[in-house]
């Protein structure tokens, strides 16, 4: 049986994988090799996945029951040879975070996850041979 830790990273991983983005996006979870995609006009756009989980807190005196928590993030990598405008990468970082709203839930095995405000698409910025915009998502155990 796989860990509460496991379970709730793959109840995040599941909402990404529903995400539709234009362009199509490959995504990339912590520790993989990224070898940058490419298509017939160089190299493609991808995101990065990553979880930044808080220390669990106890809820009450049952030794079993803690609310976990943590930030989910998407880091949009778009390459600066690719042409995108600040407005356009603002808009797919924000389409990002819109499919990550305030009371979205989601679960696997166990766990039962929920989005506890909007999510925020942060200010781009530029990071060797990519623009890179980050979607951050804050979630806790429910």
């Amino acid at each position: 049986m796989p860990s509460i830790q496991t379970t709730d990273w793959l109840a995040l991983k599941g909402r990404a994988d529903t995400l539709v983005t234009s362009p199509v996006m490959l995504r990339f979870e912590p520790g993989a090799i990224v070898t940058p995609p490419a298509d017939a006009s160089g190299p493609a756009p991808y995101i990065l996945l990553s979880d930044v989980v808080n220390e669990p807190v106890r809820a009450g005196i049952d030794p079993r029951l803690h609310i976990r928590s943590g930030t989910f993030m998407l880091a949009i990598q778009w390459p600066i040879a690719r042409a995108v405008t600040h407005t356009q990468l603002k808009e797919i970082a924000g389409q990002v975070a819109a499919h990550f709203p305030a009371d979205q839930c989601m679960s696997f095995g166990p766990s039962r996850l929920k989005v506890t405000q909007d999510s925020e698409a942060l200010q781009a910025y530029v990071d060797g041979a990519c623009r890179v915009a980050v979607v951050r998502v804050f979630w806790s155990s429910m």
